[in-house]
């Protein structure tokens, strides 16, 4: 296994991999930096909103984690192989490399494939960043495939090399760059990429918010608050009767509004309050409705769904949405290729590059997840464009291909012509279509 995971697991790591623990785990930055190590270790400090969002804490916004659902799902259900291109064009599955089996199955004895997909991917959504330690056998093949987890691994440039330092149980190790598979989107550098809940932690702070707020709401009777009102000193007899029953309640007549927790909550909803000697009930703050609360909330998830790019009937939100019916399976289309894809280009890119010696990348072997069937279309346009497809010379076996279907043998590998094409100097000729030349 991986130099990291070898710790990890209680076996003997490289002393070539291990960093001293006392070695600084990057640039040095103010303690009280937004966007330094120990605001980010506390949580990412509070937002506007008052609530603190990190990238542990925003997964608990029920927006946030139907879109990174909705973009790692499709990518760890896809079918995963190692393929090898031919001469003529075209390509075949590799089914003799110690991967081929172990990439699209079991990458380690502990994860299946679909279990590592879907973290990494899940780490490059929150954290903006998705390592894989990729572990190599005595030949420089690959192996197997580990997780690292983003907030204790960064890549660091070190003269004319690039290492990835990641700390595991206290221990500091370093692992070289052709062993990380290192999967992110935007980035500043280049080296490593924004954590999209550090950018839009405000909008998830909000969120956050507004559900704490309706939380109270509810617990409160539905009722915002206020305070108690009197024209005087409040006698002996009434502070006992505001402080309650056992004088449990800790009221005074400083303090007289803790009396209304005690009559407020669930257990006490629908009860008749009753307030003592002329006092009042002053109500202090506007009530949802005014404040437009489930409008509010209602914004934020398209602002959370508009950072992820994912549409918002996929979160199930379908204010003013006019999108289902015909105008769905577009939206289903548009979504997988403008924000899935990338993503998947992405993996692919730095599995063709780092998962393979460099003699194997000459032979033509790559990675490739195939997404022919969710970018299908339905039954009727792909009949017809196969069958357009077919008069312009594509094959019965390749038809098949693209279904998933086993090819008819050597017959399905002819080619097709209709009859009313021609090449534009027959018809500048003057020969009729379909008569040799």
């Amino acid at each position: 296994m991986g130099e990291a995971w070898r710790a990890l697991t209680g076996a003997t790591a490289p002393a070539s991999g291990e960093v001293e623990a006392s070695e600084h785990y990057g640039p040095s930055a103010s303690a009280g930096s937004r966007d330094g190590w120990f605001m980010r270790w506390i949580g990412g400090g509070k937002t506007n909103a008052g609530r603190t969002v990190s990238e542990h804490t925003a997964i608990y916004v029920p927006a946030v984690y139907a879109c990174v659902n909705r973009i790692a799902n499709p990518i760890a259900n896809f079918p995963l192989e190692i393929r090898q291109r031919l001469p003529g064009g075209g390509s075949v599955r590799v089914t003799e490399h110690p991967m081929s089996d172990r990439l699209g199955l079991r990458p380690n004895d502990f994860m299946s494939s679909r279990t590592l997909r879907k973290t990494t991917q899940a780490h490059a959504l929150l954290w903006g960043n998705g390592y894989q330690e990729i572990e190599r056998n005595g030949r420089g093949e690959a192996v197997g495939l580990w997780p690292l987890l983003p907030g204790n691994t960064r890549p660091h440039r070190i003269g004319d090399r690039l290492v990835y330092r990641t700390n595991i149980d206290g221990r500091t190790f370093e692992v070289d760059c052709e062993n990380v598979a290192h999967v992110m989107d935007l980035s500043h550098d280049g080296y490593i990429g924004y954590s999209q809940v550090a950018i839009a932690r405000q909008a998830m702070g909000m969120a956050l918010a507004l559900e704490e707020f309706g939380g109270k709401f509810f617990a409160n009777d539905m009722k915002s608050g206020g305070f108690l009102m009197h024209p005087g000193k409040l006698s002996p007899r009434a502070r006992e009767n505001v402080r309650g029953p056992g004088g449990e309640q800790k009221a005074s007549a400083e303090n007289p509004a803790s009396a209304v927790e005690k009559q407020g909550g669930l257990d006490n909803a629908h009860r008749v309050k009753v307030l003592e000697e002329g006092m009042k009930f002053i109500q202090t703050t506007i009530p949802p409705e005014d404040a437009q609360f489930l409008g509010t909330r209602e914004f934020q998830i398209a602002e959370i769904a508009r950072m992820y790019d994912v549409p918002l009937v996929m979160l199930q939100s379908h204010e003013k949405s006019t999108s289902w019916g015909s105008g769905i399976e577009q939206l289903m289309l548009g979504f997988i290729r403008q924000t899935v894809a990338p993503w998947v280009e992405a993996t692919e890119q730095e599995y063709n590059w780092k998962l393979f010696t460099p003699d194997e990348r000459a032979n033509g072997l790559f990675v490739k997840f195939n997404m022919n069937a969710i970018l299908r279309g339905d039954m009727a346009a792909r009949s017809a464009f196969y069958k357009s497809m077919f008069e312009l010379g594509m094959t019965i076996n390749q038809i098949l291909a693209l279904e998933d279907m086993n090819g008819i043998g050597a017959e399905g590998d002819r080619n097709f012509v209709s009859n009313n094409v021609q090449t534009l100097d027959r018809a500048i000729r003057g020969e009729p279509a379909g008569e040799p030349a």
